[in-house]
């Protein structure tokens, strides 16, 4: 970990006060703030860190919809039926990303199974352009990191004393007083850890926006890898890395401080 984490975080953030002069300089022996000023102070590249965010938190509220009841459901289930929902959560974490969002462009192109099923049903009269746009980049998300909130929940739901529960019937609560009052609060542990986790998985997300927006709809991951691959401009691509890293750790530390005073 020493090594190779925070031995090549080192290395990015040397590399990304680096100056960079296009062609065969390359990169300078000059020190500088000058590629984190370019997209700080740019209105595109801000617009491209906005983009990341919205698509980013709308995926974390997604999923905490989505998984609340799953999880809900998979904690209060014991035996065998529990191993096959467990199993069922699981799976799809065991096929690639890539081939996953390949199946979600078939799905949500114009003439595939979701917008032929909602023109069947009468919902819309045309179909919906899912692809290459922010919604079809979040639904695609949404099922990609689902799993990893539903298991952060399902862990908090576990803690839970049952004997809590047989105390707040015996006072006479009802159904929605114990959720709102017993249940949802202790979950709160297990809702911010999948909420970072969702966030800093679907912020730093390469594969699927770039599969599912295309080039016309960049996130920073696509940005990053736009800078440092294609046009090799290693400091510009490193400060925007660094730039993600406090994106990260900033919804991080709010996260956890909104934790706190719950």
């Amino acid at each position: 970990m020493l090594v190779f984490l925070v031995g090549g975080l080192i290395f990015l953030g040397l590399v990304s006060f680096r100056g960079y002069v296009p062609g065969g300089s390359g990169i300078q022996d000059t020190w500088e703030l000058t590629h984190y000023a370019n997209f700080l102070l740019d209105a595109y590249h801000m617009r491209i860190m906005g983009r990341s965010i919205y698509i980013s938190f709308t995926t974390v509220i997604c999923c905490l919809v989505l998984a609340f009841p799953l999880a809900y459901l998979l904690s209060e289930l014991r035996g065998t039926a529990r191993a096959i929902l467990y199993i069922c959560i699981l799976l799809p974490l065991l096929t690639s990303t890539v081939v996953r969002t390949f199946g979600w462009m078939v799905l949500l192109s114009s003439n595939g199974l979701v917008n032929q099923g909602l023109i069947a049903i009468g919902l819309v009269e045309r179909p919906i352009a899912f692809m290459y746009s922010d919604l079809g980049i979040i639904i695609a998300l949404t099922e990609v990191l689902l799993p990893f909130m539903i298991l952060a929940i399902d862990a908090a739901l576990l803690n839970i004393d049952r004997n809590l529960y047989d105390a707040a019937r015996n006072l006479g609560a009802g159904a929605a007083r114990i959720f709102f009052s017993i249940t949802l609060p202790l979950t709160v542990p297990g809702i911010v850890s999948g909420s970072i986790l969702v966030f800093s998985l679907a912020v730093s997300a390469y594969v699927t926006p770039d599969l599912i927006g295309g080039p016309r709809n960049p996130v920073m991951a696509m940005l990053i890898y736009q800078q440092g691959v294609s046009m090799l401009n290693w400091p510009f691509a490193a400060a925007i890395s660094f730039i993600l890293l406090a994106l990260v750790l900033l919804a991080a530390a709010i996260a956890l401080r909104v934790k706190v005073r719950i």
